[in-house]
């Protein structure tokens, strides 16, 4: 048995007695402040909250873990760094393709998460200008619908959260794909992306060539569920940084479900929408693109400056 010793919320965590061979020592800041709240009616729509104490409400930055959207887990901890960065973070689970589920479930349960936060504003110290959604792969992907998608707000809705705004400041994603439209797929990255299923079992199909053969079928909803659909010029923020190698054809699925290309496409478009991007590759060859600012400065504008936008 060890004994924790917790002195305030930077306090550093005590033991007292020696750790059993399978126990490891749990920093207080890591566990949240609140667990798997229900965020909305399925049973995965569950959300962590890590609270940033504070006299006045700040910002949260939302994280939506990746995993094609057909698995993956929502965090569970944080490092104790996290929580002193002066805003709040939450982390969701959501239904998943390989559970049954299928898009735009996975979209709508995004879109929800947002209208859950404000929902809980007053009650959890939250700036409700000051939302960020942030995630790796699928969840990124996930994090650029939300940040791109028209507000799904229903003022007059007896579901009290759907009243609230979807809208939030910005997005800040990892290895996201920017167009699940598998004609521009192969088109732009190469034909091997589709090894991996995220471009067609999310949708309902078996196959990719099952998608393409019944595009007609499937035209509608992958398209809806492609962020780069939805970008207009009102548009937030955006942060892309890819840390594979950028090669056409990719020769491998991970490569192309992940590749830097994705970014590409969504800087042309927000450049000629004139929506803010800014896209960072893990290569540093000359001809890279070199983002104005990074990924910690890029949250801090959004999280803790004061707010312009």
């Amino acid at each position: 048995m060890n004994t924790i010793i917790v002195v305030g919320l930077a306090a550093t965590l005590i033991t007292v007695g020696s750790l059993g061979a399978n126990e490891k020592p749990v920093h207080p800041l890591s566990i949240p402040t609140v667990k798997d709240a229900h965020y909305g009616a399925h049973e995965k729509e569950r959300m962590n909250f890590w609270q940033f104490e504070s006299d006045q409400p700040v910002g949260v930055l939302l994280d939506i873990h990746g995993g094609g959207w057909m698995g993956g887990k929502k965090a569970e901890s944080q490092n104790p760094h996290n929580r002193r960065k002066g805003y709040h973070l939450a982390s969701i689970s959501y239904p998943l393709a390989n559970e049954g589920a299928q898009q735009p479930e996975m979209l709508n349960a995004a879109l929800r998460a947002v209208q859950f936060l404000r929902y809980k504003a007053k009650e959890w110290n939250i700036d409700p200008k000051r939302i960020v959604v942030s995630g790796g792969s699928a969840g990124g992907c996930s994090s650029l619908l939300v940040a791109l998608h028209d507000d799904v707000a229903n003022p007059k809705s007896s579901d009290l959260v759907e009243r609230f705004s979807s809208r939030v400041a910005g997005a800040m994603v990892a290895g996201a794909q920017t167009t699940m439209d598998p004609f521009v797929i192969k088109e732009r990255i190469g034909e091997k992306t589709f090894g991996n299923p995220m471009p067609y079992k999310p949708f309902g199909a078996e196959t990719i060539e099952e998608l393409m053969a019944n595009w007609d079928k499937y035209k509608d909803l992958v398209l809806e569920c492609s962020p780069i659909t939805h970008l207009s010029k009102d548009d937030p923020p955006l942060h892309l940084y890819y840390n594979v190698m950028r090669e056409f054809p990719t020769t491998k699925s991970g490569n192309g479900i992940h590749s830097p290309i994705f970014g590409e496409i969504m800087l042309e478009a927000c450049q000629e929408m004139g929506v803010e991007c800014h896209l960072q590759y893990w290569q540093k060859d000359e001809g890279r693109p070199q983002p104005a600012i990074g990924r910690q400065e890029f949250l801090n504008r959004l999280l803790l400056k004061p707010f312009t936008n």
